[in-house]
């Protein structure tokens, strides 16, 4: 039980950190002024969205979400 929390807690970790910096890669990408293609610019844009939209769903998926656990005998 406790390997598996333990576990859990560090894919947590990897996935929120890789989350975040990503959010924090297309948010510097976002913002510098040396993009000049506006299909780039608006698909860094679209990233930077859908980055946040993962940093805030990934706490929900890993520990809102009950384990079903077997019964015991």
């Amino acid at each position: 039980m406790l390997q598996r929390h333990r576990n859990k807690v560090i894919g947590f970790i990897i996935a929120e950190a890789s989350a975040i910096g990503l959010l924090f890669l297309a948010g510097l990408f976002a913002t510098s002024s040396w993009l000049t293609n506006s299909t780039l610019a608006f698909s860094i844009n679209i990233l930077t969205i859908a980055a946040a939209a993962a940093v805030a769903v990934i706490p929900i998926a890993f520990f809102a979400i009950a384990p079903i656990l077997p019964g015991r005998r």
